[in-house]
């Protein structure tokens, strides 16, 4: 292992790392189920602000809040599907999730009226919160704390394959049949996802309600976790008093013995992600209204990032587990919040095809850290909690970002939100800087290994 994590960075270490998680079984089963299921959301999201521009009185505001709902949702799912999987075990909620999702998007196809994109989208966000943020819970169960950041890397490498070739399949089928015909099209593969997921996919922990055991673990620290219980309920989440800020900081000290570190990358993620929120709910249009870009070099571009991702987040992932997560964060952060301000400088195809690209290294360099970060924080039953806070933080940026992208663009035009989004992202990379410090290996591996000795 020594010999391995010595050897230097390169093709060839890459291509090393990569035997080293294909090791993993269940870890492949699942991201080819991503990979299927996220063919189909990028198939439609970039299609979807120009579906939503089609009904009857539609204003960029009301697709910015359309768009905005799908995290406003997920705000409230994301900590109870975290809960429920800590209790019942991960598989059960991926799964179930992945058949909502089915049902959201053939609704989709069949909408008539601005007001059901809204419900709709609302479904997205819900199916949305079940699956992803427990599915990284489930690589944190499965992968060595070491193995961690290649395993998100291979994750998000998924992600972005389906968003390399599903814009391009989906403007091709909006252009020969229509733009309802791709949310269909996704319904299908949300289908064979979630078929996937159920019979290749072993439960990784079978949840607390479920274990025979009564035996309670403690970390090796000495925080109190005795008192966890109740406190945890998502009602009592849900029902934060009074005292909110000592609550929530006595809850994050009750799910991982690094609070600080984890609270600086929920915080500093909170401000990175309101400015890619803003980014993607008005890139459609700004390529529309502004630039004069049909629906299909629209997807092009949406190809594009899915394309540059692809080939960027594995070897971002690797490099993360040999020199440290917080380096990565902070190179992509800021890399990518000065490009998605010279996104709102383009003057054309070619020019705007340019800045998303160099916009999305950034955002590829960074995004695997993240979770690798956060899921080696905490032990194996109160990851899914973790997760589930972490996401929370996610969905409340992506929910007001979406909104105030599409009020500025009413207000300023289409390419202020752009602009906005760079001064935050920013300021999301300066405040993760002087708050998240890098845990010592030793504690990591501590954690780890405990995680191992309960399996």
């Amino acid at each position: 292992m020594a010999e391995r994590e010595q050897e230097p960075f390169g093709i060839k270490s890459v291509l090393s790392d990569l035997k080293v998680v294909l090791k993993y079984r269940e870890l492949l089963i699942l991201i080819f189920a991503v990979f299927v299921s996220m063919l189909g959301f990028g198939l439609v999201m970039p299609l979807l602000p120009l579906y939503a521009a089609e009904f009857p009185g539609a204003t960029k505001t009301h697709i910015g809040l359309m768009l905005g709902v799908f995290s406003i949702v997920k705000i409230v799912v994301a900590p109870v599907g975290g809960y429920i999987a800590d209790q019942y075990g991960r598989k059960p909620v991926m799964v179930g999730g992945m058949f909502v999702y089915m049902i959201v998007m053939a609704l989709f196809g069949l909408a008539d009226t601005l007001p059901e994109l809204f419900i709709y989208r609302g479904g997205q966000g819900a199916a949305s919160a079940l699956v992803w943020p427990v599915a990284m819970t489930y690589i944190g169960d499965i992968v060595r704390e070491e193995d961690r950041g290649k395993a998100m890397g291979l994750y998000s490498m998924s992600f972005a394959s389906g968003n390399a070739f599903g814009p391009l399949l989906g403007g091709v089928i909006a252009t020969y049949y229509s733009l309802s015909v791709p949310f269909f099209f996704t319904s299908g593969l949300a289908a064979m996802s979630g078929i996937l997921l159920f019979l290749g996919v072993k439960e990784s922990y079978e949840g607390s309600k479920r274990k025979s055991t009564s035996k309670k673990r403690s970390f090796p620290s000495s925080l109190d976790f005795e008192s966890l219980g109740k406190n945890l309920h998502p009602k009592r989440i849900l029902k934060i008093p009074s005292g909110s800020v000592l609550w929530i900081w006595n809850y994050i000290k009750k799910i991982t013995p690094f609070p600080k570190i984890f609270l600086g990358l929920t915080v500093g993620s909170f401000s990175v992600f309101f400015g890619l929120a803003m980014v993607w709910s008005m890139l459609s249009l700004f390529g529309n209204e502004i630039l004069f870009l049909s629906s299909f070099q629209i997807s092009l571009l949406f190809t594009l990032i899915g394309i540059v991702q692809v080939f960027i987040m594995f070897p971002a992932g690797s490099l993360s587990d040999r020199i440290g997560r917080k380096k990565l964060i902070l190179t992509g952060i800021i890399f990518s919040a000065i490009f998605s301000g010279v996104i709102g400088l383009s003057t054309g195809f070619l020019f705007l095809m340019f800045a998303v690209g160099m916009y999305t290294v950034g955002r590829a360099l960074a995004r695997p850290s993240f979770p690798a970060f956060v899921s080696s924080l905490s032990l194996k039953e109160h990851r899914g909690k973790m997760m589930g806070v972490y996401n929370f933080a996610q969905n409340a940026a992506f929910a007001t970002g979406s909104f105030l992208g599409g009020a500025v663009a009413d207000l300023m035009g289409l390419r202020w939100p752009f602009f906005m989004a760079m001064v935050v992202g920013v300021g999301g990379g300066f405040f993760i800087a002087f708050t998240v410090a890098e845990p010592d290996k030793a504690s990591l591996k501590e954690l780890d290994d405990m995680d191992r000795l309960e399996n």
